[in-house]
């Protein structure tokens, strides 16, 4: 895969991947091309495979300098994947998303055990559905049912 990173602040402007190509050995081409001069045919082979792999390298760069990047101060790379996660772990922007997505797990998780503490006993629950003996009591237990349902969907959304 290749990279654009902006040296001053380490952003990975772009990632694309793949790019390289999976060049055939010398017996491997001419085997498959059965070429007349297979030296030459080659050698030319390697040439388009440069120029192929140069092609789909500038375009990062030339990404960067579109979107107003001045060459000098973009860095373009290949790196494996192990390269692609030191580049992200030195990149502030992700970082900041890593850290706000981790936050807002934490915030998730505080509000369910919140609402897990505050949840009154099965023992609380069963005795007001049982004590229930009329229409208004009915009607305040179902307000009270249908407000948790409510809160508790209404926070699956969120």
């Amino acid at each position: 895969m290749r990279i654009c990173v902006h040296k001053a602040t380490k952003h990975i402007l772009e990632m694309q991947g793949g790019g390289e190509v999976e060049r055939l050995t010398k017996d491997q081409f001419n085997e498959t091309i059965k070429a007349s001069n297979p030296e030459a045919t080659y050698v030319q082979y390697l040439s388009d495979c440069d120029a192929l792999e140069a092609m789909r390298f500038n375009t990062l760069k030339q990404n960067a300098i579109n979107g107003g990047y001045a060459e000098a101060d973009i860095e373009v790379k290949w790196v494996d994947e192990a390269g692609y996660e030191a580049a992200k772990a030195e990149d502030p922007q992700w970082i900041v998303e890593q850290q706000a997505a981790a936050d807002k797990t934490a915030a998730q998780a505080a509000k369910a055990q919140a609402f897990l503490d505050n949840l009154p006993s099965w023992a609380i629950v069963d005795k007001a559905v049982t004590d229930i003996s009329d229409l208004p009591s009915a009607k305040a237990f179902i307000r009270k049912l249908a407000r948790v349902v409510y809160w508790d969907v209404r926070n699956q959304a969120d």
